[in-house]
């Protein structure tokens, strides 16, 4: 009795025992399946994709399979009647005409169909919602598929326009610096200028000053020394009227300068004394018009 007890107890230790070993079991088949998980997911697309194509044939072979018989069937018809003779024919014409164009109207659909398949094998017609499923997946697939290899593209050509626009806004920042240098370079410029015209301005009209005080002190000299050395002639005593040799030296003079394109003075008979004028030519102060004695000029003492 003892040892049955104890046979009981070890039985019971046992059974305890294997929720354990299962606990175990199932984490190692929980462990081994996410080490699996890429490669089953990889298998079971490969196996739907083939299921597809597989599905995609049986099809077209079902639909292909479905005209034969169908044509066929109207090839035994059409011999079965052209078996029974003319009695069948004589017997009642109206209904053997009327099957005749049915059977015609069934050849040309079913002709139509075998040739829609023969000219092309992956036909898939919408009253099969198995067809019209695979082909939404396919071309849901193939959509994520491009979107996949164009994202990184996207992305790529993304980075470098980034990368040109930084370049273009440093290129613009270096140029907007160039143009506040230049700006600022410019109105540093302008203001010197202003500056030195107006300091050459200033020294013009001093220089210009200088020479109308120096001319007016060298006028008034030589009209001293003409008055001391040449004073007025009257050559005629009845005739009161006197020639000086300042009046004719001051009006070529002030022709030479008011009118330089044309600085010829006209010598009018009674005007001048004509050895005043002899005189003037004679020291090289005057000089005569080439072509025209009557005309006299200030020699060009600068040219």
């Amino acid at each position: 009795m003892d040892q049955s007890a104890a046979n009981d107890d070890r039985e019971d230790a046992e059974k305890r025992q294997l929720p354990t070993v299962a606990t175990e079991n199932d984490r190692n088949g929980a462990s081994e399946a996410s080490g699996n998980d890429l490669t089953s997911k990889k298998q079971q697309g490969q196996e739907f994709e083939q299921q597809r194509v597989e599905a995609l044939k049986a099809t077209r072979e079902a639909l292909y399979q479905r005209c034969r018989e169908k044509l066929q069937a109207l090839d035994e018809l059409k011999v079965r009647l052209a078996e029974k003779g003319t009695p069948a024919q004589s017997a009642n014409p109206s209904s053997r005409s009327k099957q005749l164009d049915i059977l015609r109207t069934e050849e040309q659909r079913l002709r139509y169909h075998v040739q829609r398949l023969k000219a092309s094998k992956h036909t898939v017609f919408d009253e099969l919602p198995e067809v019209t499923r695979l082909r939404v997946n396919q071309s849901v697939q193939d959509s994520i598929h491009g979107y996949e290899i164009g994202t990184p593209l996207l992305k790529a050509e993304l980075e470098e326009t980034k990368q040109e626009l930084a370049a273009e806004n440093q290129t613009l920042k270096e140029s907007l610096e160039i143009k506040e240098a230049l700006n600022a370079r410019l109105s540093d410029l302008a203001k010197a200028i202003e500056k030195g015209t107006s300091q050459e301005s200033s020294q013009g009209r001093q220089k210009l000053l200088e020479a109308r005080l120096q001319v007016q002190e060298l006028m008034r000299e030589l009209t001293g020394f003409l008055n001391a050395h040449y004073p007025p002639i009257q050559p005629d005593d009845d005739d009161p009227a006197a020639f000086q040799l300042k009046n004719i030296l001051e009006d070529i003079m002030n022709l030479s300068v008011s009118s330089p394109g044309d600085p010829y003075l006209v010598l009018e008979r009674g005007s001048y004394y004509p050895p005043h004028i002899e005189q003037l030519i004679n020291a090289g102060i005057a000089v005569r018009h080439p072509r025209d004695a009557q005309r006299l000029r200030l020699v060009d003492f600068y040219s």
